[in-house]
């Protein structure tokens, strides 16, 4: 197993000594005179998206010289003939966790030591501007991991992404139909991420409806979460690991729908304005925090203000929620807000932040009312700390952060966390979504703890980065009286290649 492991990281590191970066690439003589364009017209090589289906590679269609060359140029925006163009691409993932403590010392082994991989490769057929078709593999394994697999750890030889696009209206039109398996985020993923740090990125299957112009985006959709195939379902986040190749491919949730708008306002230079609202409905059992076993029917009706004036950057969200969970009438909201300034004239770019994040919880529990915030589909690694052991569902999370840049391509960043409970009453819940520690009775107070981020992103190149991170948990009263507490750390080093 370990000798698997050292091949794989070997096969990686190869790869990246292998490629010849874009600048040395850009610096080759062509083998036809060209004037040479002036400095600010030179497009830059290329630029890999948060979702790759994103990736735009039709500055290729230009001069020579007119854009940095790429080593993986002949593979990007293919003429297969007048009309059809087709983009491949890929990425490679290792990543190294150890973990202590992480849940308080509440499991055993306490400590464990692993490695994550993973494995994408993609096509994008396009025809003219008019349709495409977007087809993804993924190979997604874990190695040495002691503990139990936790969701998204592992799934061997899967259709990652499939889903066609057409523009029913004509290729200059700005609406787009696209139907199939995708990943989806918006805004700052507070709500809806495709989860990237996961070793297995959140898809959904379904429709979708776009409409795209300079100064407005709208989405509509209705999909389904894709769940990893035979494995028994206990809730949302929640499965277990299918081993080998005999088996079905991964299939949505049939229970769940989830539907919604999402708009964003691009007029306002260096600002962004966002509204949506966003539909769950779900026929399966699931436990609310009044302890109530059945369907969940929540909606949310939100909105984010975000940009740049100057050196300030601001980033504000907002959103409520209402419905009904088992009979029980749903009352929740949310807050996110995020801020900094860069000393962009100073050496480092030194920039000091801080932000706050707040979701209501359930004060009083079997009063036919439900006051738990419900995440849906997030990212809250982000905003709630790198140990996953908090979720924007009652809490109250004040935190500041410092960054500087030693080299041009190295950001090393330091954030600081305190978490407290909402409701005394409701339950601590992980990043899952799932309730890991609670006191019915509320003797054990809302203050949860602090916990500190370092992390150190190298960007190596165009193609390659370089991550490593620690974090430490100090445990405060709610978890020193609420069960055992122990003080968690959290280790890990990754290398990420894209192409």
């Amino acid at each position: 197993m370990r000798s698997r492991m050292l091949a794989r990281i070997a096969l990686i590191t190869a790869m990246t000594l292998n490629v010849v970066r874009p600048e040395s690439r850009a610096d080759q003589p062509t083998s036809q005179p060209t004037t040479a364009p002036a400095a600010s017209t030179v497009k830059p090589g290329p630029k890999y998206m948060a979702l790759r289906y994103n990736d735009d590679f039709s500055y290729l269609d230009g001069p020579e010289g007119s854009y940095v060359k790429d080593f993986f140029d002949p593979i990007k925006n293919i003429h297969l003939s007048r009309d059809w163009t087709l983009s491949l691409g890929g990425e490679a993932r290792v990543r190294m966790e150890s973990e202590t403590n992480r849940n308080f010392g509440t499991r055993d082994p306490t400590n464990d030591t692993f490695l994550l991989h993973r494995y994408f490769l993609h096509a994008d057929l396009k025809y003219r501007k008019l349709a495409r078709v977007y087809a993804e593999l993924g190979d997604v394994r874990v190695e040495d991991r002691d503990l139990p697999q936790t969701p998204g750890m592992e799934n061997t030889f899967d259709i990652h992404q499939l889903f066609a696009d057409v523009k029913f209206l004509g290729e200059e039109a700005p609406l787009t139909l696209r139907v199939g398996r995708q990943e989806m985020l918006y805004g700052k993923e507070r709500l809806v991420s495709k989860l990237d740090w996961s070793n297995e990125t959140r898809r959904f299957d379904g429709v979708k409806l776009m409409y795209s112009t300079p100064k407005f985006d709208v989405d509509a959709f209705w999909v389904k979460p894709v769940m990893f195939s035979n494995r028994p379902f206990s809730n949302p986040w929640n499965t277990h690991i299918n081993e080998g190749m005999n088996r079905k491919i991964d299939h949505w949730r049939e229970e769940q729908n989830f539907y919604g708008v999402y708009s964003t306002y691009k007029g306002i230079a260096k600002h962004v304005i966002d509204l949506y609202f966003l539909g769950l409905n779900d026929r399966g059992i699931f436990v609310n925090a009044n302890n109530r076993f059945g369907d969940l029917n929540v909606y949310t009706l939100g909105s984010r203000f975000a940009g740049t004036n100057g050196n300030w950057d601001y980033d504000i969200e907002g959103a409520g929620q209402w419905g009904k969970w088992v009979g029980d009438e749903v009352h929740a909201w949310m807050m996110g807000a995020d801020g900094g300034y860069t000393f962009k004239s100073v050496a480092m770019t030194p920039r000091l932040g801080a932000g706050f994040d707040f979701a209501t919880g359930d004060d009083t529990p079997r009063d036919n009312s439900h006051d738990t915030f419900n995440q849906l589909y997030p990212l809250g690694h982000a905003y709630l700390g790198y140990l996953d052991d908090v979720a924007r569902q009652n809490i109250i999370a004040p935190n500041l952060n410092a960054s500087i840049k030693p080299l041009k391509d190295v950001t090393v960043k330091l954030s600081w966390f305190h978490f407290w409970l909402d409701s005394e009453l409701d339950a601590l819940y992980n990043a899952g979504g799932n309730p890991i520690r609670r006191n019915v009775t509320g003797s054990s107070g809302n203050d949860v703890g602090d916990e500190l981020d370092l992390t150190i992103n190298w960007q190596v190149d165009t193609h390659s980065a370089v991550l490593f991170g620690w974090s430490h948990f100090w445990p405060n009263n709610f978890i020193e009286t609420s069960g055992r507490s122990q003080d968690a750390d959290y280790i890990y080093l990754q290398y990420a290649f894209k192409f």
